[in-house]
């Protein structure tokens, strides 16, 4: 959801235009709170816009020389347009009055702070006033929301907040003496109307991410059909595969988390096939299920509040599971550390046998007695051919158990695409509510496979290491698996923050 705010400062007051870019899922839920849709009159959507922009406007904060301020509706307008999936998007233009203010002023945005999307502030000086110093300029990036630039390099303004000092200046009077007027007073650039307001843009800010579902892609045009035929259904599936396949690609959904477990632990192909099942499993009931709160629970189930607590628990869960790795790993190693100081100090090791050994030769012509007081010494760097049952390493035992293997594959598909819900979504909408389902797991799957790839590649790719027996007495070697679960709870801590608002956004495997 994108913001927008100019402040228009003049002796009389401040005009506030606020904008606000609705993507699919919040104007679908909004419609539904109305008890609209995209084809019900604009007298309807127009009067409960006006109603919204009131609820809104208690999001939106003014001081004016320390004092609060409560804006003026002035008027509202709002357009709906097509968007991915067939599912409309929304665009709304508000103006409010600040009048008889005075400087300085400051302002803050309350509304929808969870929600990504492109944040812009702009302040500008009406006809008698002179801006002497302001928290933002008066260069319009966005053209309020309308055209958004494509600098891939670009990144996306992020501004609730704003501050204002200005004054009043000379304004060149008409005397009434004069029967002519020679030079014309300028009048004030008027403010754009809200009638007036632009369609709304569907259009980011970057190139949309791979794996995204956006406006008359191939899903698009799919779930909107009356009749969908089995082939195109078909050509569907493998367009969905490839579109979770891509959208895995992009940061998130536990990558690095996933090769640093495997990394650690002895994993095999099982393992990771397993992980990417858990992953397809999850993802796929995690969308179906906040899809169909959505749809039913619209009034309590809102994507935007739901999606940073399961984010937050994904992380958590990692975090869990990490520390668990680390713990028994370090453990391990110091075990191993000892046990090497000492054969290092030439700690000799007294075998007391009952049976025979084919390398000695006796009589038994005698007592049956066998004297064995002989003893093996090690140095450093011996190694034991033969301890049956009482044989040790310096590896750590393998780690790998049902519940971290849980923990993990959920975490990589606990959190709904967006893409994915509003697949679901437009799917329903329009009545295909089995073609969802099945696109639904088949963008899953895409997720999944990619994940599981990415298992088997770090497990071939550890076949081309040294044999552990040989290299566990390197240091280097023995703390890789400590290495990647202090690597796992990095990861789940800094995601656990990103999803609770403590960290910006990253690129978070």
């Amino acid at each position: 959801m994108s913001h927008y705010t100019r402040l228009d400062v003049s002796p009389k007051g401040v005009e506030v235009t606020y904008a606000l870019d609705l993507a699919e899922v919040p104007t679908y839920t909004l419609l539904r709170d109305w008890k609209l849709d995209a084809k019900s009159p604009q007298a309807e959507l127009e009067s409960k816009a006006a109603e919204q922009a009131r609820a809104w406007a208690d999001g939106l904060e003014f001081q004016a020389a320390g004092k609060p301020i409560q804006p003026k509706l002035v008027s509202t307008a709002i357009k709906l347009s097509d968007g991915a999936g067939g599912l409309a998007v929304a665009r709304m233009v508000s103006t409010f009055q600040l009048d008889g203010v005075k400087s300085p002023l400051t302002f803050e945005d309350h509304n929808f702070p969870e929600r990504a999307g492109w944040k812009e502030i702009v302040i500008r000086s009406g006809q008698g006033a002179a801006i002497t110093k302001a928290s933002h300029g008066d260069v319009d990036r966005s053209k309020a929301l309308t055209e958004y630039p494509v600098d891939p390099l670009s990144a996306p303004p992020q501004d609730l907040r704003a501050s204002v000092e200005w004054k009043a200046t000379n304004t060149p009077l008409i005397s009434q003496q004069s029967p002519r007027v020679i030079t014309p007073i300028r009048q004030p650039k008027p403010v754009e109307p809200a009638a007036a307001a632009p369609p709304p843009s569907s259009t980011p800010n970057v190139p949309q991410a791979p794996g995204t579902v956006v406006k008359g892609d191939y899903l698009s045009r799919l779930v909107a059909m009356k009749e969908i035929p089995l082939s195109w259904l078909l050509a569907g599936l493998i367009v969905a595969f490839g579109f979770g396949a891509a959208h895995a690609l992009t940061p998130g959904h536990g990558k690095t988390i996933v090769a640093a477990y495997l990394v650690g632990s002895r994993g095999t192909l099982k393992h990771a096939a397993f992980l990417g099942a858990m992953v397809t499993f999850t993802h796929t009931i995690s969308v179906f299920l906040l899809g169909l709160g959505v749809l039913f629970l619209s009034n309590i189930v809102k994507p935007e509040k739901i999606t940073p607590v399961l984010g937050a628990v994904s992380g958590l869960s990692i975090v869990v599971v990490g520390a668990s790795l680390f713990f028994k790993r370090w453990k391990s190693l110091r075990a191993a550390a000892a046990l090497a100081d000492a054969h290092a100090h030439g700690i000799a090791h007294s075998h007391s046998h009952d049976h025979a050994h084919a390398h000695h030769r006796h009589t038994h012509d005698h007592h049956h007695h066998h004297a064995h007081d002989h003893h093996h010494h090690h140095d450093p760097d011996h190694h034991h051919p033969d301890h049956g049952a009482h044989g040790h390493s310096h590896v750590p035992d393998g780690d790998i158990t049902l519940g971290s293997l849980i923990a993990l594959g959920a975490s990589g598909g606990l959190v709904p695409c967006p893409s994915a819900l509003v697949l679901l979504l437009a799917s329903i909408s329009f009545g295909h509510v089995g073609a969802g389902l099945i696109l639904l797991v088949a963008f899953s799957l895409g997720l999944a496979g990619v994940l599981m790839a990415i298992g088997m590649m770090v497990l071939y790719a550890k076949s081309w290491l040294p044999d552990p027996q040989k290299t566990s007495r390197h240091p280097a070697f023995r703390l890789v698996p400590v290495v990647s679960a202090a690597v796992i709870v990095c990861i789940g801590l800094l995601m656990t923050g990103v999803s609770l608002g403590w960290v910006r956004p990253g690129l978070v495997g």
